[in-house]
């Protein structure tokens, strides 16, 4: 009987102490989650829509920040056609992010009333630790750490210095439903 109490109480101490481990190290992300069973790249495998985008803690809306997703190219063929780009309104930008590091970066617009997609391929990949991603749109790297990521949430920060001015940018996207 001594003996079924030590050893029970051994497996009860080891136990604690390995869910201790293992509950601490899964809580990698600031935001979240504190566990996961899927694993990183299951979580992010998917089709984002942003939904959400704080500058320096303060939310703004993309269509204030059309500069915030770099330069796209416009078609030469109709030079003599300008345009104001206050009449630009931002729809939605989607992220899909595939199993495999290639995806897609959709950026919907309506210009005077007509909608169009600018759709862009990219790639994505994390770093060794898997708290930051790393996304190429048309040559163009940006690493983002990861603020929280769940099978339906995803948060990322870019903080960036220029000219001596740093600015903290948080995109928040949520999944669509497969």
């Amino acid at each position: 009987m001594k003996n079924f109490k030590r050893i029970t109480t051994v497996l009860v101490v080891l136990f604690s102490i390995t869910a201790g481990i293992t509950f601490n190290s899964c809580n990698k992300y600031e935001e979240g989650p504190s566990f996961s069973l899927l694993s990183a790249t299951k979580r992010i495998t998917g089709t984002w829509e942003l939904t959400e985008t704080l500058l320096n803690d303060e939310v703004v809306d993309v269509n204030d920040m059309l500069d915030m997703f770099g330069e796209m190219p416009m078609d030469t063929s109709m030079s003599e056609f300008e345009f104001d780009i206050s009449e630009i309104t931002v729809n939605s930008v989607m992220l899909t992010f595939e199993k495999s590091g290639a995806g897609n970066l959709a950026v919907s617009i309506s210009y005077m009333m007509f909608p169009f997609t600018q759709n862009e391929s990219m790639t994505w990949t994390f770093d060794d630790d898997k708290e930051n991603v790393s996304i190429t749109v048309m040559g163009d790297v940006q690493t983002f750490e990861i603020i929280r990521l769940t099978n339906k949430e995803l948060w990322l920060r870019r903080v960036e210095t220029t000219g001596g001015v740093t600015n903290t940018t948080i995109m928040k996207a949520e999944k669509e439903e497969d």
